[in-house]
């Protein structure tokens, strides 16, 4: 039986392409990017060349990025790291209800550890956020905003643009978490007004271990640790020369193809969704357009989560139910709680804790870009069968 990987958003697989370009840099060249030697001259010289490529796909300087270990690091380096460095101006800060658990725990880690005064705005029944209720949260003490570009859940798209024009207009940082939209979409620091930007190789193409945080020139950060003056003395460590150097390839690859991958998987999840929809009762989550092309998220209010997954997963479906980060877990969704979408219902002789009722079953499927017409319908058949036989009779 043919396995189908449907959950890019977690993580890709490498591009055979990204890994030709790091293979030297993992084999034979060999060098700190810090030593004043030959390999480590060489090993500087891959790093800053990559910094290029990459500050030129942003429309950004070389100097505006910071390299990283991942998306993780990136978002707890602008949420921590911009909030503590100007402290002085205010103590409050914004987060979609809707983030990443690296903006949410690093917000709430400012309240617990710091004092800072964080608002969790709600998101809209569609899964987005409204500049107007941004407005209306604002304060004279807010110093940060921080609203992802799409969730990783439901790919749906933020207005970045509104909520960053909202926050240049009263001179307020604005960082977005685009480690979904990268690879996929037009990332537009410039456009957006943003004062940082977040993205990991791992999500298009590119190796783990290695992320950037765009930071606009001028903007102090605060270290959130402590070893040395990598990174213009932004973020301490030892650079991950293969990583970087895949990262840059990787980023170049997806930003050439992301208009012609992008519409091909749009029209490979509404297919997927005109198949599926006739197994109600089935929900949506999300705006049906205003989203990322390679994911489809939704839920079966009648049926258990973690077995219909497990049953998916032995049907050859490689899916899951949201956030990668939740370590194997089915847990509550708080993107869908957010919207408004995690209502728990009865299903019959399910007994949980909390009695019968249980969270709806919810699978996000978010495609590469190896899937035919003919591979939706094959999925969407081993869906239906899958369902018909979780349903009670």
């Amino acid at each position: 039986m043919k396995r189908y990987y449907l959950d890019h958003n977690a993580t890709t697989p490498l591009d055979e392409r990204v890994r030709v370009v790091m293979e030297p840099y993992q084999r034979g060249l060999v060098g700190n990017p810090s030593s004043l030697h030959a390999e480590g001259r060489r090993a500087r010289g891959a790093v800053d060349i990559a910094r290029d490529q990459v500050a030129a796909l942003l429309g950004a300087k070389p100097s505006e990025i910071i390299f990283t270990s991942g998306g993780t690091e990136s978002c707890n380096l602008a949420v921590q790291g911009l909030a503590l460095a100007h402290r002085a101006r205010g103590q409050h800060v914004i987060v979609s209800a809707g983030e990443h658990h690296a903006v949410l725990h690093a917000a709430q880690a400012l309240q617990q550890r710091h004092g800072f005064d964080v608002t969790f705005l709600p998101l809209q029944p569609d899964g987005r956020t409204d500049p107007d209720e941004l407005r209306r949260a604002l304060r004279d003490d807010t110093v940060l905003v921080s609203v992802m570009t799409a969730n990783n859940e439901t790919g749906v798209k933020s207005p970045v643009t509104a909520i960053g024009e909202i926050c240049a207009d009263r001179s307020i940082l604005f960082h977005t978490d685009a480690v979904q939209s990268a690879g996929k979409e037009p990332l537009r620091a410039q456009a957006w007004h943003v004062s940082a930007l977040s993205l990991t190789a791992h999500k298009f193409g590119g190796p783990h271990g290695a992320g950037l945080l765009y930071l606009h020139a001028g903007i102090p950060v605060a270290r959130l640790m402590e070893g040395g003056a990598h990174e213009n003395e932004r973020r301490p460590g030892t650079e991950n020369v293969a990583a970087i150097v895949g990262l840059a390839k990787a980023l170049e690859f997806a930003t050439a193809e992301s208009d012609a991958h992008n519409a091909a998987a749009f029209a490979l999840t509404e297919q997927l969704w005109q198949e599926l929809a006739p197994l109600a009762p089935i929900r949506r989550n999300g705006h049906p357009t205003e989203r990322l092309g390679n994911t489809l998220n939704v839920s079966f209010p009648d049926l258990h989560p973690e077995e219909f997954l497990i049953a998916l997963d032995l049907a050859g479906l490689s899916v899951s139910s949201g956030s990668a980060c939740l370590v194997g877990s089915v847990q509550t969704s708080h993107v869908l709680q957010a919207m408004g979408n995690a209502t728990l219902h009865p299903v019959e002789g399910r007994e949980t804790t909390r009695g019968t009722d249980v969270m709806p079953a919810t699978v996000r499927f978010s495609i590469g870009h190896d899937l035919s017409p003919a591979d939706i319908t094959e999925i969407a058949t081993r869906v239906r069968t899958v369902v018909s036989h979780q349903r009670p009779a």
